[in-house]
């Protein structure tokens, strides 16, 4: 039994291995579709229309899915770029001096309540997924602060888990055109749960 537990975990590891290089080897003949005309101009012609709910969209020129929404650049250069500053000098920065202070009195991961512990997982996912040391430290204290909130404050946390358990998940999945748009903003849109894809193979083989 020993053998064969050694073999397995042998055989695991070798799957494993020969699936990363796979996709690194993929990934660099054929990578990602993404949006193009940012990479030889700032502007592109678009058209705007609806889907079949109603929702804006704007089909560019040469791309091949339309853009979900409607971004209007008075509304993007002014209104709310004043907000995000705002935010970010009133809020953030306020509240990530809180974090430093309040983070040693935070419990372990391993102690978390489960809906704040698979908070934790899914932040951390974010961080990675950031191609930029600013964006990723932000999303890291924001991590700290909201689990530290939602871990110490329960009224807070069982008004957003009923939130997010009667929430239409298929509306919230990225989309084809979604990624593709998003490939273009400094963010891995394709990265995936890595622990999943090793606990799969791992049990693929073992079992």
């Amino acid at each position: 039994m020993l053998h064969t537990a050694r073999g397995n975990e042998i055989m695991s590891r070798i799957i494993i291995w020969i699936l990363t290089q796979f996709f690194k080897r993929f990934y660099k003949i054929k990578p990602p579709e993404t949006v193009q005309y940012y990479k030889t101009r700032k502007y592109a012609k678009a058209r705007v229309t609806k889907t079949k709910e109603g929702a804006l969209q704007m089909e560019l020129e040469d791309e091949k899915y339309p853009f979900p929404g409607m971004p209007r650049a008075h509304i993007l250069m002014n209104s709310l770029e004043q907000m995000k500053e705002s935010f970010k000098e009133k809020i953030f920065h306020a509240i990530f001096e809180q974090v430093a202070k309040v983070y040693p009195d935070m419990m372990p991961e391993n102690n978390l309540c489960s809906f704040v512990k698979e908070l934790w997982r899914i932040m951390t996912l974010m961080e990675e997924m950031e191609t930029t040391i600013d964006m990723r430290l932000r999303i890291k204290n924001m991590k700290k602060a909201i689990c530290f909130f939602l871990q110490e404050d329960d009224s807070y946390r069982f008004r957003l888990q009923w939130a997010i358990e009667n929430i239409n998940v298929k509306k919230c999945k990225l989309s084809k055109a979604d990624k593709y748009y998003a490939r273009a903003k400094f963010w891995k849109a394709d990265y995936g749960d890595p622990k999943k894809i090793i606990n799969k193979a791992r049990n693929n083989v073992l079992y």
